[in-house]
């Protein structure tokens, strides 16, 4: 087990090196393929990927928060655990029998398309859950690494085939989408090896019992209402403007900023959960990990929220050329949505390692009717900017909601300067934009 000494260093060692690979990745070489294959298709592209990624849910059942949680609580617990991974092929087999189904039903999506981003989810899913039993047995160290391996391989092998040094391979969807199916593949193979050669059972012995399926059932409901929370403006857009696959592409790539500066919640949260669940009996530490979760996370939202504010024309400019100026008026309200996100990775996690999950079901369920009714009434007049707004209204409102009750019914001090920064930010931008 390592130590809280440790456990922060590698939580800043894993800050520090996603900060330099992500964003290269997010707004380099993704980027890069928006501008080639244009907005439109870009468009397309990112309202399957929000559709494939929702229902993604059922990929992994809430297995890997579970496996995270209840082997952090209980280290005798890994053999019993390993038996899941027979689960896991269960739940992907589902998963591609309900893209089957979307595509008998949806003739109007591409086959190509949904079935080659939809395996990109499975395969995704699949490195999530092998590097879960990493964290589980608190590898803090070796995940950093693994946590940037399937992005670092696939922005060397981008840089190759777009810059033509193997010849003339077409720039389109079909061949982007092949390379992100190869480098995820490599980056489980290897984190396979890294459990092989520790000895951590995986996988176990073949087991179906519907017991883990209700114990993991919370958490896959959890996964479903954040995802169609934050991944479907896409979709939306496509299905409710007059011209939706190009404000599909203009929100993608307003949200990009938001995407890239997301994965430091995304990171803290996935350190976050199994620290908590371990020191659950110690409240000075739990207490300690928060405060410091919260402050880190609000303090790079608000920086990247008010250098976008001063600088968004050249910074729109330099990203989209030729195409700033529309993107310049939905980039801010969409970046402004991570302070939302940055808490809710905080007092999600805080809930999710009490057990605390129907609560959290409920918050996440109410604000997602909330974002579906405005994107409904904004999106026919606004496109991607009315998605924006709705996006900002209920992400700021789900973290606002989730930081007080979390504090009031563990009995700690209310951050009263959060809820004056976030209300008061949140408002500057809406009257800005």
């Amino acid at each position: 087990m390592e130590s809280a000494q440790s456990y922060n260093r590698s939580l800043l060692r894993l800050l520090l090196i996603n900060a330099l690979i992500k964003p290269i990745w997010i707004l380099g070489i993704d980027r890069w393929i928006q501008l080639e294959v244009g907005m439109a298709d870009y468009g397309t592209y990112f309202s399957v990927w929000g559709l494939t990624l929702t229902a993604g849910f059922l990929l992994d059942l809430g297995l890997t928060t579970y496996i995270q949680r209840t082997a952090a609580n209980d280290p005798g617990s890994a053999t019993r655990l390993a038996d899941l991974f027979w689960l896991k092929m269960l739940l992907i087999g589902a998963y591609l029998i309900l893209i089957a189904t979307i595509d008998h039903f949806y003739p109007q999506l591409s086959s190509t398309l949904l079935w080659g981003v939809a395996g990109i989810q499975v395969l995704n899913s699949l490195y999530l859950y092998v590097r879960s039993w990493i964290t589980a047995a608190q590898y803090f160290s070796a995940d950093v690494w693994f946590s940037i391996l399937d992005k670092s391989l696939l922005i060397v092998l981008s840089i190759v085939w777009l810059s033509g040094i193997w010849g003339s391979i077409p720039i389109n969807l079909d061949v982007f989408i092949a390379c992100q199916l190869l480098t995820l593949s490599i980056s489980i193979g290897v984190v396979v090896y890294f459990l092989i050669k520790h000895q951590l059972p995986l996988p176990g012995q073949f087991r179906f019992s519907w017991a883990w399926v209700c114990s993991a059932w919370p958490y896959a409901a959890i996964v479903l209402l954040m995802s169609a929370l934050a991944r479907l403006d896409g979709y939306w857009l496509t299905i409710w403007h007059a011209n939706g696959a190009w404000e599909a592409g203009r929100f993608a790539a307003g949200y990009r900023l938001l995407d890239a500066a997301n994965m430091f919640g995304y990171l803290v949260a996935s350190f976050l959960l199994p620290y908590l669940a371990r020191h659950r009996s110690d409240a000075a530490a739990v207490r300690s990990a928060i405060t410091r979760a919260r402050v880190g996370l609000m303090l790079t939202s608000i920086i990247a929220v008010l250098v976008l504010l001063i600088f968004v024309k050249p910074i729109a400019a330099l990203l989209y050329p030729g195409i700033h100026h529309s993107v310049a008026t939905v980039m801010p309200v969409i970046l402004t949505a991570l302070m939302g996100y940055s808490l809710t990775h905080v007092y999600g996690t805080v809930l999710t390692a009490n057990g605390e999950l129907r609560f959290f079901q409920r918050v996440i369920g109410f604000f997602l009717l909330v974002h579906v009714a405005l994107s409904y009434c904004w999106i026919p007049e606004w496109g991607a900017l009315g998605s924006a707004r709705a996006a900002l209204v209920s992400q700021l409102g789900t973290g606002l909601t989730l930081m007080h009750c979390v504090h009031r019914r563990n009995s700690i001090p209310q951050p009263i300067s959060t809820y004056i920064v976030v209300i008061f930010t949140g408002c500057l931008v809406w009257i800005l934009n």
